[in-house]
């Protein structure tokens, strides 16, 4: 079977699941760690950004940079 790659974009929204990018420093610090995005997406000095809570409620960063999460459950 041929392999195929590329990537999905989307539209970002609270209650999703996603983990830092493990080629991070961050993502290697948390490994394996999953978070629920807990904001809605927002412009912060020409970051985007979201809120990171972890799986148990309790807040991990009120304010994480988009560009370094990788979303592994899009159902909300």
């Amino acid at each position: 079977m041929e392999r195929i790659e590329g990537s999905v974009q989307v539209k970002v929204m609270p209650g999703m699941k996603a983990r830092i990018n493990p080629e991070e420093i961050e993502g290697k610090k948390n490994k394996g760690k999953e978070f629920v995005i807990a904001s809605e997406p927002r412009n912060l000095c020409g970051t985007i950004i979201v809120a990171l809570d972890n799986l148990d409620g309790s807040r991990f960063s009120p304010a994480y940079d988009l560009s370094m999460l990788e979303i592994t459950d899009a159902s909300v």
